[in-house]
C-alpha cells in the first residue's frame, strides 16, 4: 500500500514537473518578444537590416496578438497552481488528470499563436532576412545577441 502511495506520488511529480517546463517560454515566443523594436539597442533586429515599414508590421503583428498571449499564459500559471493544490489534496485521480489536459490544451494553444506570429513575420522578411531570423531562432549565428 506505502509502495503505491509512493509511485502514485512520483507520478504526479513528474506529471507536474514536466507541466512547469512545458510552461517556460518556448523559443518561438522567445523570438515573438525579440521582436519588439523597443528592444535593447534594436538586438538582432539591426542584423536583419529590417525598413520601417517591415518594423512597424512587426509591431502590429505583435500587438494584434498581445492581449490573447498574455491571457493564455496567465490562465496557463493559474491552471498550474490549481493543479499543485489539486495534486497535493485529496482531488481524484480523474480530477488531477482533467486539469493537467486543460493546462496542455492552454498551452497548445499558446503555442499555435506564437507560431502564427512567426509565420507572419517570416511573410515580410526577404530571403536574407528569413535566413538570418531562422539562423537566430535556432541559434545556429555565433554573433546572436541573447536576450
Amino acid at each position: 500500500m506505502l509502495i503505491r502511495r509512493v509511485s502514485i506520488l512520483a507520478a504526479a511529480m513528474i506529471a507536474f514537473g514536466s507541466t512547469i517546463a512545458l510552461a517556460k517560454p518556448t523559443l518561438i515566443s522567445q523570438q515573438v518578444i525579440a521582436q519588439n523594436p523597443r528592444a535593447k539597442s534594436g538586438g538582432w533586429l539591426k542584423d536583419l537590416n529590417l525598413t520601417s515599414q517591415q518594423l512597424q508590421q512587426i509591431k502590429q503583428i505583435r500587438n494584434q496578438s498581445k492581449q490573447q498571449i498574455a491571457q493564455k499564459s496567465q490562465e496557463i500559471r493559474q491552471g498550474q497552481q490549481e493543479l499543485h493544490d489539486l495534486i497535493a489534496g485529496t482531488a481524484t485521480k480523474e480530477r488531477v488528470r482533467s486539469k493537467y489536459n486543460q493546462i496542455n490544451l492552454l498551452k497548445q494553444q499558446l503555442s499555435d499563436t506564437q507560431f502564427e506570429n512567426t509565420l507572419a513575420i517570416r511573410e515580410i522578411l526577404n530571403p536574407e532576412q528569413r535566413q538570418k531570423f531562422a539562423d537566430r531562432m535556432y541559434n545556429k549565428n555565433p554573433h546572436a545577441q541573447h536576450n
